[in-house]
């Protein structure tokens, strides 16, 4: 192909021609320098993001910067030409009503959900037309809501019980200063009347209804916080059985005869230190509850026990258990499940589905809630298939700590070994028939008794009459309260010795007193026996001391 010739171009035109083919070269390489900068910049840009970003084409991915392999575990070589379906799946989160949302997730090369929030955009990619997606890690961020909305449920849960505490507390207390009579008056009855008397089994069936109306009352009291004063080693699995051959329960599987208790209790169980009375309380709730959850049909309650292990782990519904051991106890029954809208009332006060008449007061999960959390434990509701689930995890303690602690003896003495010998014993007490029933009970014992109704009026007569002990109520209505009228007391006589008695449980009051050197609390209305045994108690220890 001949060449140009040039020499037969004007030179004007040649000098055009050269200084726009100079233009057109420097504005290509020009153009190719923006593009490396541009190309550059996007590298950097998309190679720093802390979000993932990766490009789809044809339903397989085609790009990926590190933040998708920071995401997923798994580097550009491994993620392209992947389906995204193998890497975005979806779980469940409960919202602060319990309602369970879906929300996407990214499955961890190392096992771990990484949940993340995911957009995209059209672009064309090589020429064809693609999508980009950005894919931001919101773990955290949905953690941190999840925390929250538990926080705030528990916080308006202990509201609620603290105020309905607060209230079954004072209502118990003015409940057990009206039964004290049908509590106490009955032994000093039944001890008068001769053998063979009439008014033996009417006299006994009016203590019996005392007895009944006062462990309604004791529920009430159990729904106070802090209402465990004595705390001991117990053996759960012994617990357990002692309910199963209970009275209580053979009359429960007498209403329900269809119902087969499999027992699956841990060998070798450590102790817990707890209050007996209030974890037969547990025992006996959750039973009950499971039983009548079956209803007529055919079905099984199994009870299992053992220990169990955490760190710091997050049980679904309701709690964070810290570190430590705990001892896990589970009931099971395979009855109809709780609703979900029951599920989010169940440890609420009277929220009930039971038999009015029939089952209770409506009280026992409420009851329950409040004994686990006294006991620093925490709960576990699960439902699967008509299978209900309550699993409590109580802590287990030191073995030095279960060492120091001491039980006191069962007593199995007669009368005689409670009795007084003329020792003159102060009553302070504000109301005139709590005045007569302790009065009345401790003539009986053999003691000298004198009775006042304020803490001024005791201190003014600890200044001119010699007491051997005081019967102090905590709970005196005007002036002084109970433990400051006895640290008035003792500085009248350093030595005066004191027992302790309310209608309520009134924690810190009582260990107040006790701190200042009080003897044992017994919880109104008291029967003969309790009140001679701690008057007894608290009069050998100043023998003793003097």
């Amino acid at each position: 192909m001949p060449g140009l010739d040039f020499e037969n171009i004007p030179d004007d035109e040649v000098s055009r021609t050269r200084k726009s083919l100079m233009l057109e070269l420097r504005a290509h390489a020009e153009a190719e320098a923006q593009l490396r900068e541009s190309e550059e910049k996007y590298r950097n840009l998309v190679s720093s993001l802390p979000e993932g970003i990766f490009i789809v084409r044809g339903k397989k991915i085609v790009f990926v910067n590190p933040g998708m392999e920071r995401l997923t575990g798994y580097d550009f070589h491994e993620l392209l030409g992947k389906d995204t379906d193998l890497f975005f799946l979806t779980d469940h989160a409960c919202d602060s009503d319990g309602d369970a949302r879906p929300v996407e997730f990214v499955l961890h090369r190392d096992g771990q959900k990484v949940f993340v929030e995911k957009s995209f955009v059209k672009i064309v990619y090589d020429s064809a037309p693609a999508l980009l997606f950005c894919v931001r890690d919101i773990t955290e961020k949905l953690m941190a809501t999840l925390e929250k909305n538990r926080l705030q449920k528990e916080l308006e849960q202990s509201k609620k019980m603290e105020a309905f505490g607060i209230l079954a507390g004072g209502v118990a207390h003015d409940l057990n200063n009206v039964l004290s009579g049908l509590s106490s008056i009955p032994d000093i009855v039944l001890m008068d009347l001769p053998k063979g008397s009439h008014l033996i089994e009417p006299v006994k069936l009016i203590k019996d209804s005392g007895r009944r109306a006062l462990a309604i009352v004791d529920e009430l009291l159990t729904l106070a916080r802090g209402s465990a004063i004595v705390r001991e080693p117990v053996q759960f699995n012994d617990l357990i059985e002692e309910y199963l051959n209970s009275l209580e329960f053979t009359g429960l599987k007498k209403n329900y005869p269809n119902v087969e208790i499999v027992k699956h209790y841990g060998s070798d169980l450590p102790l817990i230190t707890a209050s007996k009375i209030h974890m037969q309380k547990i025992i006996m709730n959750l039973v009950s509850n499971a039983v009548e959850a079956l209803g007529e049909k055919p079905g099984k309650i199994v009870l299992e026990t053992g220990p169990a292990q955490f760190h710091r782990q997050r049980i679904k519904g309701y709690e964070i258990i810290e570190n430590g051991r705990f001892l896990r106890f589970t009931v099971m029954d395979t009855g109809y499940g709780i609703s979900k809208e029951d599920r989010n009332h169940i440890f609420e006060p009277f929220y009930s589905k039971k038999i009015l008449g029939r089952s209770g007061t409506g009280l026992g999960l409420s009851i329950v809630w409040n004994v686990v959390h006294d006991h620093k434990g925490y709960i576990h509701v699960g439902c699967s298939k008509g299978r209900t689930f309550f699993t409590l995890y109580f802590p287990l303690p030191d073995q030095r700590d279960m060492e120091e602690v001491k039980v006191d003896p069962i007593f199995t003495g007669t009368f005689s070994d409670y009795s007084g010998n003329h020792e003159t014993v102060l009553v302070v007490e504000d109301l005139p028939s709590q005045q007569k029933i302790a009065a009345n009970m401790l003539r009986r014992l053999g003691y000298t008794v004198d009775v006042v109704s304020t803490g001024e009026e005791a201190v003014s007569y600890a200044g001119s009459h010699k007491i051997d002990l005081v019967v102090l109520d905590m709970n005196l209505s005007v002036g002084l309260n109970g433990w400051e009228t006895y640290e008035q007391l003792l500085l009248i006589d350093p030595k005066i010795k004191a027992i302790i008695t309310s209608g309520q449980t009134m924690g810190r009051d009582i260990e107040k007193a006790k701190s200042l050197g009080a003897g044992d609390f017994i919880k109104k209305p008291y029967s003969l026996q309790d009140l001679g045994l701690a008057i007894q108690k608290e009069l050998r220890n100043k023998g003793e001391n003097s």
